[in-house]
């Protein structure tokens, strides 16, 4: 009588350990990446402090974030947009470069889908084109560098944009009276 019970007490023994062992050996499975465990506001460095170590299961793999190894990467380079506790780092987040050059000034805009192609990112450089045909004084298209770029569910993008001193006026305008649309150059194309 007794040993049925023996039999099942060391067939659940047998199996709680197989469960305990396939935890760890998953848990093993982990990379170490960098997350943000306190505020940065966008356009301000990244100090050490703000950087903190979480693992992420590389199952499926985990696109491009940053590992634990490239810290130093992060410490110091310039956060794109505002970075929340949580948000794990990764290349389209910071940049070591500054947002604008000498004579350039930024300009925001929100695009509708088709007013910017697929695929548009940080670090694109385009030509902003009015909808609208003027005179002649008024340039058809400017040249632009996508500094940041933000999608929303309904498939409109926030874009800042960085763009002469002289012709930002324009683009703002064109931006706000929604006639703005951004075209970006292939790679190797020559401007």
């Amino acid at each position: 009588m007794k040993l049925p019970w023996l039999l099942g007490a060391a067939g659940v023994f047998v199996l709680s350990v197989m469960l305990v062992l396939l935890a760890v050996s998953n848990a093993s499975d982990r990379t170490q990446v960098l997350m943000v465990v306190e505020p940065v506001a966008a356009g301000e460095q990244i100090p050490d402090s703000a950087i903190g170590v979480t693992g992420v299961s590389n199952d499926n793999g985990f696109g491009r974030i940053y590992l634990e190894s490239q810290r130093f990467e992060i410490v110091g380079a310039v956060a794109v947009g505002d970075l929340a506790p949580g948000d794990l780092l990764g290349p389209s987040m910071v940049t070591g470069e500054p947002d604008t050059f000498d004579g350039e000034r930024l300009v925001g805009a929100v695009l509708r889908a088709g007013r910017y192609p697929e695929g548009i990112q940080r670090g694109d450089t385009g030509l902003a084109v009015s909808t609208l045909d003027r005179s002649t004084d008024v340039p058809s298209a400017i040249p632009v560098r996508v500094v940041a770029v933000s999608f929303s569910e309904t498939a409109e993008a926030s874009v800042t944009l960085a763009v002469a001193d002289a012709d930002a006026p324009l683009v703002g305008t064109w931006a706000g009276t929604d006639e703005l649309v951004i075209v970006i150059q292939p790679l190797g194309a020559e401007q």
